[in-house]
């Protein structure tokens, strides 16, 4: 083995993270659903006239692989997913002129898990990538989704901010997880307030509760999903 490949191997584990099958890295074939055809397309419930796309339901090996992404140290894992996330949804004929993404905010500093599956998205399907929204402010969106835990819903907050104007054209917004499609709905309408033409949504994995009615036949066994708070923060 030579230098470069131990040294790739120690820095980018080649197991699934998932479910640990070797030189399957960050998801193998089996954990990772990513047949075109099966990304979409879907409307966001939150926000009907966005249409969703997602590599799979947030469940299984897809979840597993998300959450190492975002929180077991691993964020190079989230890029590589970006990248598949893109190929997926170049296979499945989906347009856009450029790809931006929902910036995302912890304990006051920003977060770039998003952005790490925009630019791996924008890269697979040759669009640039450009950060087009501010974090949103209210509280930090994974503590108010604590309050799902108690069954009590959680609290409204303002939708990401557009920090340009936008003369027209098609924008591919990336996030990386929708579970009620809320804080995709808001960012959707920001960018269309600022002048973008069209607007559809992408994630790594979507609860059935951010897909709108019958759109959620690609995935016969939909059903909704209830998030713990430090799965998604």
């Amino acid at each position: 083995m030579s230098l470069v490949d131990a040294l790739h191997g120690w820095l980018q584990p080649a197991s699934c993270l998932a479910c640990g099958v070797p030189a399957a890295w960050p998801c193998c074939a089996r954990c990772l659903p990513s047949e075109p055809g099966q990304v979409g397309p879907w409307r966001l419930a939150a926000d009907p006239q966005v249409t969703l796309w997602a590599l799979g339901l947030y469940r299984d090996g897809l979840r597993e692989a998300v959450l190492a992404g975002k929180l077991g140290g691993r964020p190079a894992a989230l890029t590589e997913l970006g990248l598949r996330l893109g190929a997926a949804l170049a296979a499945a004929g989906v347009g856009a002129d450029l790809v931006t993404w929902v910036a995302g905010r912890f304990a006051g500093r920003p977060r770039d898990h998003a952005e790490r599956i925009g630019t791996g998205a924008a890269a697979a399907l040759g669009l640039p990538a450009v950060s087009l929204l501010a974090p949103a402010g209210g509280r930090d969106l994974g503590r108010a989704r604590r309050a799902l835990r108690s069954d009590r819903p959680p609290p409204s907050r303002p939708a990401p901010r557009p920090r340009r104007r936008l003369a027209g054209g098609r924008v591919l917004l990336v996030d990386d997880l929708a579970t009620t499609g809320g804080t995709l709905g808001g960012a959707a309408a920001s960018l269309r307030q600022a002048g973008a033409r069209r607007v559809e949504a992408a994630v790594l994995a979507a609860a059935g509760t951010a897909i709108a009615g019958n759109w959620a036949a690609p995935f016969p066994d939909v059903q909704v999903v209830r998030c713990q708070a430090e799965q998604l923060t």
